[in-house]
């Protein structure tokens, strides 16, 4: 498997969500607790950015700059539904590639930021639109190996 040691990782990023949630009684995702455990076990990793749901970690490898998203369940969950919903012959044209997931953390490809152009912007919004994905713009959007591509979407209906 691809990144096996950042997977070891983020399973134990897995084990101390679920210990805590069970010690504190709590069903709320502790983010700030396990920001300290990320910039633990990875201590060339940033922090990235914080969205309504999911915190966003960038993970330096040898070869490729990584983001480590963490979240409840159900949105690590929906976010590798949403990369999934387009083909797999387009998928990684557009959508940044997503590596894996554990319960709680999810591996994708980061890229860097950059102003989108507004005809790029508006082939995204279309290529989502087919495939029933929302909330693309230019703040979930970053230039990935040289292509902009969209690294967070939502399920549409």
């Amino acid at each position: 498997m691809r990144h096996e040691l950042i997977r070891r990782k983020a399973l134990l990023i897995d084990q101390f969500v679920e210990y805590y949630k069970r010690a504190r009684g709590r069903k709320s995702f502790p983010h700030k607790e396990v920001g300290h455990l990320v910039t633990f076990l990875f201590s060339r990793s940033r922090f990235s950015g914080r969205g309504a749901f999911k915190t966003v970690y960038r993970i330096d490898s040898k070869a490729k700059n990584l983001a480590l998203k963490t979240s409840h369940f159900k949105s690590v969950t929906n976010d590798l539904r949403a990369y999934h919903r387009l083909p797999a012959s387009i998928r990684n044209r557009y959508f940044a590639k997503v590596y894996w997931r554990t319960k709680y953390c999810s591996l994708q490809k980061f890229g860097t930021s950059a102003a989108v152009p507004d005809d790029v912007l508006k082939k995204l919004k279309g290529v989502g639109k087919k495939y029933r994905l929302t909330d693309i713009r230019s703040a979930n959007i970053r230039k990935v190996d040289g292509r902009f591509k969209i690294v967070d979407a939502n399920l549409g209906r």
